[in-house]
């Protein structure tokens, strides 16, 4: 016996030691007893002496003292080791974390280790920092008001905010009078001018300082040009000839000494910018105006106003902030004031009216000298700027009215109207210095009406000024907008009609057009966080409509950004991380990136330098200069390819802007340089083409990964070897990426990039050939509004409009002109165009239409289109010159005043089911006529999102949908038999098509789809894909290759294959016909159906590049547009009701109606209504059936994850022989539980410290057995648990054999019918099991035995999934077998809500979530077959929106789906598409807390208009309800096969 010298006696069996002697115990005397340490200077003999501590033992001290040494228990601290110290209890005045019970405080210390309730401190005695309150009574502690930018510390006690240096107010927010630099979040510094400074501070709002005659700069600190002696009075001018003078002596200077600051005939940028630098936004004397405006420009004007509006977007986030806090007040408090005379609100409108009009002046000014457009952008913005501050006031306005007042808003108006003057007349001074009388005779007559208060006291009008100060009031905040401006638009316009202005600052204003959006972006969370906190004071229809019109404003400012195409100077250390391509998948087999690149080889010699990098860490492409030469870089996951330019050096280059273009196809790469002439319209071209080794042909980006870097990279940021040179040095303007709009002003974040410093360089728009005609590129997503056409020419006995289109769309806006229930509407629908009216005629609107061909236009040629309204009684339609069509009407004048050109705004066209399902228009407008009057749509202060040019490329149609009938065919000089490499996108749902196809004689050459493999077939010798599910309706890419040796046929870069060829003799090199998609001679292979894209093949007439299926000789029943991932046959969108809208295209909205207008197949078809292979799922990429361990399942994730086994022998009670193979990393967990009802009986085997223990009890003694290793390896262990009366026995692997015995063999023992796996129900085992072991174990259990049969008679699941191998990610996987989570009850879905989800599913149909609150009210979220639904019924009746994503959602990818509802509004968003529906109003429904399920629902609960009752099967995560994020581990119920916590990753 091995008993370390304290017992003489063990088990013949076990050798474990019985009756240990010396204070030791364990099963070999090696551990010593409580209050006892080993010896370690006892010559190497195992002996235990006391605690210095437990000389005279304490119960409690010894209860608290471990075995293993002389520490103190968990609970407990002190140092036993030191004669008189003893552990005493932990004291954490109740705030630790219940959670962590075992490690309370520090063992020796005492301090609490885990304060939990926002404490902190020795004893948990104190709020955390940031919080206040009374931790230890109250328990209150609370999150600090106080702004984090302003703020060192907030006490902890009273939440008092102690600010940074320079910072004041109660919530440290802003600077001190005299200070800026707020948002640098250092504190402020003193904004102090100079001494030619008229005041010694600076202006609150612009932070510049007013200076005195002929002193400059924003702080007054120099001498403006031409002037010196600069002093405390100011500067003195130059008494010269040339005015120019030394700025110290006064000496004069010849012309030639300030050539270089601003020279003219070279570029005036540097000196324009140095006077804007002076004149930026300062709050000036009208003297000093007089001085300073004669060289101010349009770019200074917009850079002015898009800062206020910048100031006014803050004040707006404030005062909401303010206004939702009072609008309780206002409800309450406001029933008893008076009325007022409504006259007084009419007048204040009006004069807001006013004001805007004022506005409108100055922006037609500053657009009418805009001669080439330059400034476009910047006014953009400031549109944008405009209308949020307009919706936001209207959103304000509108929830006060909604709260029954009113009737009692006006006489609050008044007074905010009039407080907010005093309040702004005490700031500014003068106070409404340029603004109309008719505001004055307001203020007056407020203070009239604020003195007639006789009966009033002071407390009530304390509160009306409160509440006054906390409501937004539309007058004084365009008041606030326009003052500081309004008093120069005078003396602006007089100037710009004098065209005293500067062209080169136009530069300068679109970088302020960046600046803005860049600067709105980081409001934008901000506003839309307020505007939610209207939404729920404010539950009204008109209050969410306005605050859907605010975030599509939001969105345009941010499409307003991607289109700023301006350039950014680089100094040799700055750089640029661009926002990449929103589609990833777009670029794998074409990626197409422009940019324009200015160098300057006399001022910086050339040297290697980067220019830009896109990729991740696997694929990248980029441009570089290296060896005097411009060289395109890329790589597809093998080796780099360099085509370096060498016809055109680098050093030859002109210094203007050179045009860039690099293309891949493929493994194919070119490089074009294009480079103006200056004298000229000719222009040089120069390329140069490269080919990838290998067959890898596709950009493959990790959407996680990938990075866009322009002019540099941070010094954190390794590059490749082959683009890791030194940053650019000279001027970048990015173009277009895949011929999307791009620029470098939508940017993630710059690097020391300064565009003040470094000016950009200026560029003539008109430069390149391409760019010579005047047209506007529209992308289907912005539009042109021409706010009152009359103002140009007047409505007559005859009117016309004409308009110039280039497209290939099948559909698109024209033109729309609204006004209320009356509209004009002239579309393209299906290629043809159609004129849509209605002027309140009796008979409804007026259609004209016809499939004739004069009215097919998307053939990719301007056409000229004329309406002609002709004595206000017919409509005669032109199409190039020539009568098409005319319709006569009812005799009614045009009721129009504006018209929208391409699109329209969502609001306009969701007001009328008519016009719901439009889209916008992609294509080109050459101009538009009204009246034979031109409009300049870029100028136009309503246009969004369109931009001038028309690209070619627009045109080609790379893209075809193949029905199974169709097929496009040409003819080229080609020999696929001899010499061949051709590629294309394919995706279909059909396991067979002829992908391509050509014949010489009898010899076919062909690409097929057989049975879902890849098929090449050369005059009978095949070469097939190994994999045989390509019809999966995932795009596949592959590519074909014909060469001396053999064929070769590689798909999606890995599947690849190839056959030697026979040696033939080369046919002649002549024209010969190929088809795509099919042919017109019968095959043996059907027609494909399906997409193809980005097609090309190898031509002897031309290079590699993609095909343009619009120049094709042959198009039979091809559509060159849409490239549906859905069967057209599927019940969900082609069993609509007659009334119904069509399945929504792109980013098109529509609006769902009631019941009478759901699909078919959201009511319920019966199977005779089905087409065939309706009821089919589409497979999605990833299986339903993730590769898992066979009879294997997994528990976990949530406490009380189990199986529970019924129907038990009663044979358990006497012996019991269980065996099981288990897989874990856990270190506690229940594995396996069974008792009876009072749990007086029972057995189980759980794991402790990663050890498994095996423990029974017989009467009042119980056997336990613990193992001596450690089995959660992440490894399989067989494991046997025998109980056999009164004795026990553990066998692990075969090899440890572990035994206990009770004594005594008589006592009665059973169980109940119930055995549990995994876990137990919640509340059981806890007095049987150490409470850390009592809930459920994660990891894997396979084959469970009981007395060598297998237990088989499941009756319940909660949380329990097949044992899946491979990685896993993040998330909750709901498993195919089915099952759901219910939500715990602090999350309620009722009538006001937003949810945000990721899903990513593996079967295309299935419940997401579903509430149920009464008989007839619900809501259910589901996928059908590609399509969110959103199912509600407010107990009215059913009405229901849904979004197909353009991409599907079965592709393998995660999708992010929002769902906002406020009452009888119920809005979708999938992946940015966005829909809503409006149901009826319900006045009687309650908001109440009901169950909310997650995943799927019981069958009885789900409503009969759903058209799938199946669970959920795939991945989810980031489930987020009211931005609060759900936890379902802390799930109220976890039922069936869900694995909470983790998903397989493929």
């Amino acid at each position: 016996c091995n008993c370390k010298g304290h017992s003489e006696t063990c088990e013949d069996i076990t050798g474990v030691c019985t009756s240990c002697q010396d204070h030791t115990t364990g099963d070999f005397c090696e551990i010593c007893e409580d209050g006892y340490m080993p010896d370690v200077s006892n010559h190497g003999h195992h002996s235990c002496q006391p605690c210095a501590s437990s000389v005279q033992p304490d119960p409690a001290v010894v209860q608290a003292v471990q075995r293993e040494a002389c520490v103190c228990a968990p609970g407990f601290y002190g140092n036993p080791m030191v004669i008189g110290d003893s552990c005493k209890s932990c004291d954490c005045n109740g705030n630790s974390d219940p959670n962590h019970i075992f490690n309370e405080c520090h063992n020796v210390t005492g301090f609490c280790q885990n304060c939990w309730g926002d404490t902190a401190g020795a004893n948990c005695e104190r709020c955390a920092p940031g919080f206040y309150g009374d931790a230890i009574s109250a328990k209150n502690c609370r999150v600090c008001e106080c702004s984090k930018c302003g703020t060192t510390s907030c006490d902890d006690r009273t939440g008092t905010c102690h600010c940074k240096p320079g910072v004041t107010g109660r919530l440290c927010d802003q600077c001190e009078e005299g200070h800026t630099g707020f948002n640098n979040c250092q504190g402020c510094h003193s904004c102090d001018c100079g001494p030619a400074g008229l005041r010694p501070t600076c202006h609150p709002l612009t932070h510049s300082c007013q200076c005195k005659p002929g002193a400059g700069g924003r702080y007054c600190e120099r001498c403006l040009p031409d002037h010196w002696n600069y002093g405390p009075s100011g500067c003195q001018k130059c008494d010269c000839a040339s005015s120019h003078c030394d700025v110290h002596t006064g000496e004069c200077l010849p012309e030639s000494y300030t050539v270089n600051l601003c020279n003219i005939s070279k570029s005036c940028d540097e000196c324009i910018w140095h006077l804007i630098g002076d004149l930026r936004p300062s709050n000036k004397t009208l003297d000093q105006i007089k001085v300073s405006v004669l060289n101010i420009s349009t770019g200074a004007a917009a850079n002015d106003r898009l800062k206020y509006y910048n100031y006014t977007a803050q004040r707006l986030k404030l005062s909401l902030g303010m206004g939702s806090l009072s609008i309780k007040g206002l409800q309450e408090k406001t029933e008893v004031l008076p009325l007022a005379d409504r006259d007084l609100v009419l007048r204040a409108q009006d004069h807001a009216e006013d004001l805007q009009s004022q506005a409108d002046e100055l922006e037609y000014n500053l657009k009418r000298s805009d001669a080439n457009g330059f400034v476009q952008k910047a006014l953009d913005t400031a549109n944008v700027y405009n209308n949020i501050v307009q919706y936001i006031e209207e959103a304000n306005i509108t929830g006060l009215t909604t709260m029954d007042l009113a009737t009692r808003a006006e006489d609050v108006g008044c007074l905010k109207s009039y407080l907010g003057s005093l309040t702004y007349t005490s700031l500014y001074s003068p106070p409404f210095q340029g603004c109309s009388p008719h505001f004055s005779s307001d203020i007056s007559f407020c203070s009239e009406f604020h003195s007639d208060l006789p009966g009033r006291t002071t407390k009530r009008l304390e509160l009306t000024k409160e509440v006054a100060e906390g409501t937004l009031n539309r007058s004084v905040e365009v008041l606030q907008t326009i003052t500081p401006i309004h008093g120069k638009v005078e003396e602006w316009a007089t100037n710009m009609k004098n065209q005293d202005y500067s062209a080169a600052a136009f530069d300068r204003a679109v970088v302020s057009a960046g600046e803005a959006v860049e600067n709105l972006s980081e409001l934008v969370p901000e506003l839309l966080d307020k505007l939610r906190v209207v939404e729920e004071k404010n539950p009204v229809n008109n209050v969410t409509t306005n605050i859907m019109r605010i975030r599509e404003l939001i969105a345009q400012a941010r499409s307003v950004a991607k289109k700023v195409q301006v350039s950014m100077k680089f100094n040799g250390q700055s750089s640029v991380q661009v926002h990449p391509h929103t589609n990833l998948e777009d670029l794998k087999t074409v990626t197409t990136i422009s940019l324009l690149i200015r160098v300057d080889p006399d001022k910086d010699p050339i040297e290697d330098r980067f220019i830009f990098y896109l990729g991740d860490r696997n694929d990248y492409m980029g441009l570089a200069i290296k060896n005097d030469n411009l060289v395109y870089i890329y790589n597809l996951g093998e080796e780099d390819v360099e085509i370096p330019l060498g016809s055109k050096p680098v050093s030859q280059w002109p210094p203007v802007f050179n045009l860039i273009k690099v293309e891949r196809l493929g493994r194919h790469g070119k490089v074009f340089l294009t480079v103006p002439s200056q004298a000229s319209t000719d222009e040089q071209k120069f390329i140069q083409k490269g080919e990838a080794f290998g067959t890898d042909s596709l950009f493959d980006l990790d959407p996680e990964d990938t990075v866009f870097f322009v002019g540099g990279v941070p010094a954190d940021v390794r590059l490749p070897p082959a683009l890791s040179l030194a940053p650019f040095v000279g001027c970048i303007e990015l173009a277009s990426l895949n011929n999307d709009v791009i620029s470098m002003y939508n940017f993630k974040q710059t690097h020391k990039m300064d565009v003040v410093a470094s000016t950009p360089c200026p560029r003539y728009k008109l430069a390149f050939s391409q760019s010579r005609i005047a047209s506007y590129l529209f992308d289907g997503t912005g539009y042109a509004l021409i706010n009152n056409m009359e103002r140009r020419g007047k409505f007559g006995i005859v009117t016309r409009f004409d308009i110039a289109v280039r497209t290939v769309a099948n559909n698109g806006i024209l033109l729309l002109m609204v006004n209320g229930d009356n509209f004009f509407l002239l579309e393209l629908k299906n290629g043809f165009l159609r004129l849509m009216y209605d002027f309140g005629f009796s008979g409804g609107p007026i259609v004209m239409e016809s499939n004739s061909p004069k009215l097919q236009i998307n053939d990719a040629r301007y056409h000229e289109v004329s309406v002609i309204y002709h004595y206000s009684k017919k409509f005669i339609l032109l199409v190039d010159k020539s009568h098409v069509k005319s319709m006569e009407n009812e005799k009614k004048t045009l009721p129009f005043s504006d018209i929208y050109i391409g699109g329209a705004p969502s609001h306009i066209l969701l007001s009328r089911p008519d016009l719901s399902s439009l889209a916008g228009l992609k294509g080109c407008v050459k101009g538009f006529q009204f009246q034979k009057k031109d409009f300049n749509l870029l100028e136009e202060p309503g246009t969004i999102g369109i931009s001038s040019g028309c690209p070619e490329e627009y045109f080609m149609s790379r893209k075809a949908y193949f029905t199974g009938e169709s097929y496009l065919g040409s003819a080229a000089k080609i020999s696929p038999f001899d010499t061949f490499e051709g590629g294309l996108n394919f995706r279909t749902l059909q396991p067979t098509g002829l992908l391509f196809y050509h014949r010489e004689g009898s010899d076919e050459f062909t690409i097929t789809l057989e049975n879902g493999a890849v098929v090449l077939n050369s005059r009978g010798t095949r070469v097939k894909s190994q994999k045989k599910q390509y019809n999966d309706g995932i795009t596949h890419f592959l590519v074909a290759s014909v060469n001396n040796d053999k064929y070769e046929l590689v798909v999606d870069d890995k599947d690849k294959h190839e056959k030697k060829r026979p040696t033939t003799a080369p046919s002649a090199s002549t024209v010969r016909n190929f088809y795509f998609g099919g042919s017109p001679s019968s095959s043996s292979i059907k027609n494909f159906t399906g997409c193809i894209s980005y097609a090309y093949i190898s031509r002897q007439d031309r290079d590699i590049e993609p095909e343009d299926f619009q120049k094709y000789t042959e198009n039979v029943q091809t559509s060159l547009q849409d490239c549906p991932v859905k069967r057209p046959s599927a019940a969900l969108f082609s069993k609509q009701s007659k009334n119904s809208a069509k399945p929504k295209k792109g980013h098109t909205r529509k609006v769902g109606r009631d019941k009478s207008n759901l699909p078919k197949g959201l009511l319920g078809l019966n199977s005779d209504d089905q087409e065939p292979g309706e009821t089919e799922e589409t497979p999605c990429y990833l299986s339903p059936r993730p590769r898992a361990t066979r009879h294997a399942h997994h528990y976990g994730g949530t406490a009380n994850s189990r199986q529970e086994f019924t129907d038990i022998p009663g044979s358990l009670s006497e012996r019991s022989h269980l065996s099981l193979s288990l897989k874990t990393q856990s270190s506690f967990g229940l594995i396996f539980y069974a008792s009876d009802e009072a749990e007086d009986n029972f057995m189980a085997l759980f794991l402790a410290h990663g050890k498994l223990v095996y423990t029974f009890n017989l009467g009042q003694q119980r056997v336990k057995i613990k193992s001596l290793e450690k089995y959660n390896d992440g490894a399989w262990h067989n494991v046997i648990f025998i109980r056999d009366g009164n004795l026990g026995r553990l066998v692990i692997d075969g090899l440890t054999v572990l035994e206990d015995r009770a004594q005594g063999s008589n006592v009665s023992w059973h169980v109940s019918s119930h055995l549990y796996l995994g876990g137990v129900p919640p509340g059981r085992a806890q007095k049987n099991i150490q409470r850390n072991s009592a809930y459920s174990f994660t990891g894997c259990v396979k084959n469970l035995q009981l007395n060598g049969q297998w237990l088989s008679s499941v009756s319940q699941t909660f949380g329990v999934t097949p044992c899946f191998e491979g990685l896993s990610e993040p998330g909750t996987y709901f498993s195919e077998e089915g099952g759901y989570v219910v939500l715990d009850d602090t999350f309620n879905l009722g009538l006001k809500f937003e949810l945000v989800v990721e899903v990513r599913p593996r079967v295309a149909s299935g419940v997401l979530l579903h509430v149920y609150t009464a008989a007839e009210e619900y809501l259910t979220i589901y996928i059908r077959q590609g399509a969110v639904v959103v199912l509600v019924n407010n107990g009215v009746r059913e009405f229901f929106t849904q979004v197909t994503p353009r991409l599907g959602l079965c592709d393998g990818s995660w999708h992010r789906i929002t769902v906002i509802r406020d009452a009888n509004v119920v809005q979708l968003d999938v992946d940015s598409e966005v829909n809503h529906v409006v149901g009826p109003l319900n006045p009687s429904t309650q908001s109440a807390r009901t169950p909310v399920f997650i995943g799927g629902a019981p069958e009885s609960l789900l409503p009969e208009g759903i058209t799938t009752r199946r669970a959920y099967t795939g991945c989810m995560r980031k489930l987020t309800v009211n931005e609060s994020q759900v936890s379902f581990s802390k799930a109220a119920l976890v039922s069936g096969a869900v694995s909470v916590g983790s998903c397989p990753a493929a």
